[in-house]
């Protein structure tokens, strides 16, 4: 992933960005506890909501005839 430093990208998304890798790492340290059931259930909802916002929009850019960035 490239550095969020880098990018042009609003501070709530950089904030968001930054919480998910520290997840992501604190997930790979050999101490992490796993995830509750609600836990789960809480990051699978958010991950598809934000996955389905991203699929909408793409879409719309496309049907628009914008050029999409990935």
């Amino acid at each position: 992933m490239p550095r969020l430093s880098l990018l042009p990208i609003r501070q709530d998304l950089h904030d968001f960005f930054s919480h998910c890798e520290r997840l992501l790492v604190g997930f790979q340290a050999s101490d992490h506890a796993p995830f509750s059931p609600d836990e789960l259930q809480m990051i699978c909802y958010y991950a598809n909501a934000v996955a389905k916002v991203a699929d909408s929009q793409r879409l719309n850019e496309e049907s628009n005839g914008k050029p999409t960035t990935q």
